[in-house]
């Protein structure tokens, strides 16, 4: 078993930096080797991770939760065993220490020689500094998908934030789409590939008519790079139609989605790594700018 305890100090209420970690669905946020968390109900979560190149999917179930002090969790299905317990500690009004640790069983000669390295305590080091310039520049939790709030993959469902805030949930939500397909059957699979779908459409075109023209213009590789991005998008759109074609019912359909789903994170990478750096140098009032006119783009009716 790897076992590996890190703390950083941040600089919020012991409450701010709690309610956060406890909104599992943002991990993806500020943890390098989590694809996505989904909240099924109060206890349990279905987490997908990708480590080396070694990707897993477990469940979980929070064990033990005490507000503003602990919270728990461990696996009960899937291919890893994982446990996490997060404790806070109240160092001032505005400055909380906060102490994650992590234990679980390595699968395969990648993560297996990841522990003997020690690059798996590294990697959780790194997600705790990322944590703590996350909460520190948002200045309070985020929030959580509730049912008076738009369902995942309603498109325009982000209403807040510039426009690197606003595709970044975008790329959550696309990301908790795939999780909820993957597990669902029947009518529910049905309506849960035409929902990602529709939020692929979406995004797609805001990133295609905002986006990329704003790139092409930074002189430092800006055209190659939204050139790049425009043929990934083709690349999906193909496999899209391949999947539409076959439809959920088909036996080809779980293997082909999941060639899509690597296409589209590969894909969302390339954006946050080379795009969204770019976007982030523009003036603020020139980011909410964007933000306005991608809804407005993404809240336009799909020609039927």
């Amino acid at each position: 078993m790897s076992d590996v305890t890190e703390s950083v100090d941040v600089n919020v209420p012991v409450s701010t930096a709690y309610n956060q970690w406890t909104q599992f669905e943002s991990f993806p946020l500020f943890m390098a080797g989590v694809e996505s968390v989904t909240q099924i109900d109060e206890l349990h979560t279905r987490w997908v991770t990708s480590v080396g190149g070694a990707r897993r999917e477990f469940d979980a179930e929070i064990t033990e939760q005490h507000p503003d002090e602990r919270i728990a969790w461990k696996s009960i299905g899937g291919d890893t065993s994982h446990a996490g317990v997060v404790t806070f500690h109240r160092l001032a009004a505005d400055q909380t220490r906060v102490t994650v640790q992590l234990v679980w069983d390595p699968q395969g000669f990648v993560e297996k020689a990841g522990s003997l390295l020690n690059l798996d305590a590294h990697q959780v080091k790194a997600d705790t500094e990322r944590f703590k310039k996350f909460i520190e520049e948002q200045g309070d939790a985020t929030g959580q998908y509730r049912g008076d709030q738009p369902a995942p993959g309603d498109r325009g469902a982000v209403q807040g934030g510039d426009i690197v805030e606003v595709l970044l949930s975008q790329h959550e939500e696309v990301k908790r789409g795939f999780t909820r397909l993957q597990a669902a059957s029947g009518e529910d699979r049905v309506r849960l590939f035409a929902e990602l779908a529709a939020l692929l459409h979406a995004h797609e075109t805001g990133e295609q008519q905002v986006v990329h023209p704003v790139i092409r213009e930074d002189a430092s590789g800006g055209r190659q790079i939204a050139a790049d991005r425009v043929e990934e998008e083709q690349t999906a759109d193909q496999v899209l139609a391949e999947l539409k074609a076959l439809g959920v019912d088909h036996p080809d359909f779980g293997a082909r989605l999941d060639v899509f789903h690597q296409v589209v994170l590969a894909h969302a990478t390339a954006e946050e790594e080379q795009e969204f750096p770019r976007l982030n140098q523009l003036p603020p009032h020139r980011r909410q700018e964007l933000a306005e006119q991608l809804r407005a783009v993404q809240n336009t009716p799909i020609p039927k």
